[in-house]
C-alpha cells in the first residue's frame, strides 16, 4: 500500500514536470501586451499632463477677424490704391507714449503701450530707439507731400512719401523709429545700425511689421523703410513672421498698389 502511493505520486510528479511551458509563456506575453496597450491608449488620449500644461488646439488664422478698411481697426489697409474713409480721418485716441521722441509726437493708444514695451526691452539689451514721427493729420500730409513734390518732383515724391488721404501715420496706427543717436535717421542705412538690426529682428514679438520691406515697392509702392514700423497686434505680425509673409498685401491676398 505504501510502495503503490508512492508509485501514484510519483507519477503525479512525474506527469506534472511534463507539461510544455509554451502556453503560459504565450498567455504572459498576450497580458503584457494588452497592458501596454492599455497604457499607451491612455496616455495618448490625455490632454492634460500632471503639471498642467495644456498644449493649445491648433486652429487656422481667422484673417475676417478684423476690418480692413475700417480706420479704428489695427488691420486696416492704407496705401496708393486704398484711401483712408473719411478721407480727413484722425484717430480718437491718441496719446504720446512713454519713450524717447524727438518732439511730443501721438500715436493711438495701443500703438503708444506696445512702443513702450517694445523701446523698454530695447534698451534692456543696449538698443535706444526714439520716436521720430507718429500721427500725422490730413493737413499736415499735405504739406509733407507737397514738400517732397516741390524738392524732388512728383513721380519721386510718390516713392517717399503719402499723398494726403494714403498715409498711414495719418491712422495713427504707424510710427518712424530712429536710433538715438541719430544716426542714419529716415535713411535706408538705418537697416545697418544695431537699433536698425534689432528693430528687424524684434518689431513681429510687440506687434509690428517693417511695412515697407526691401524689394517690395511693387507690392506697396514704397521705397524701402526699415525705420518705419506698423503696428497690426502681435496676434497678426507673429503669423506674419511665421509664415515668412512681408507685406500686409500679399498677406491678405489684396491688389499690390505700386501706384495711384
Amino acid at each position: 500500500m505504501y510502495q503503490n502511493s508512492r508509485l501514484r505520486r510519483s507519477a503525479q510528479v512525474t506527469r506534472k514536470r511534463r507539461l510544455p511551458k509554451w502556453p503560459f509563456a504565450l498567455l504572459a506575453l498576450a497580458l503584457l501586451v494588452l497592458v501596454g496597450s492599455c497604457i499607451f491608449v491612455s496616455r495618448a488620449g490625455d490632454h492634460q499632463p500632471a503639471n498642467g500644461y495644456q498644449a493649445p488646439k491648433k486652429t487656422s488664422f481667422n484673417k475676417q477677424k478684423y476690418s480692413l478698411s475700417d480706420p479704428t481697426s489695427p488691420w486696416v489697409v492704407v496705401n496708393k490704391q486704398r484711401q483712408l474713409s473719411p478721407k480727413t480721418y484722425a484717430p480718437a485716441n491718441l496719446t504720446t507714449p512713454n519713450m524717447d521722441a524727438t518732439d511730443d509726437e501721438q500715436v493711438n493708444a495701443p500703438v503708444a503701450e506696445a512702443l513702450k514695451t517694445m523701446t523698454d526691452q530695447a534698451k534692456a539689451e543696449g538698443v535706444t530707439l526714439s520716436l521720430a514721427s507718429g500721427y500725422r493729420s490730413y493737413d499736415t500730409q499735405v504739406s509733407v507731400y507737397q514738400s517732397e513734390v516741390k524738392a524732388y518732383g512728383q513721380a519721386q515724391a510718390d516713392r517717399e512719401s503719402a499723398r494726403p488721404g494714403h498715409s498711414e501715420h495719418q491712422s495713427g496706427w504707424a510710427a518712424d523709429l530712429a536710433a538715438a543717436s541719430g544716426k542714419c535717421r529716415l535713411q535706408a542705412c538705418f537697416a545697418d545700425t544695431p537699433e536698425g538690426k534689432w528693430l528687424a529682428a524684434n518689431a513681429h514679438k510687440y506687434g509690428f511689421i517693417i511695412r515697407y520691406p526691401k524689394d517690395k515697392e511693387a507690392v506697396t509702392g514704397y521705397l524701402y523703410e526699415p525705420w518705419h514700423v506698423r503696428f497690426v497686434g502681435i496676434e497678426l505680425s507673429t503669423e506674419m513672421h511665421r509664415t515668412g509673409t512681408q507685406t500686409l498685401e500679399e498677406f491678405f491676398s489684396l491688389s499690390a498698389a505700386p501706384s495711384y
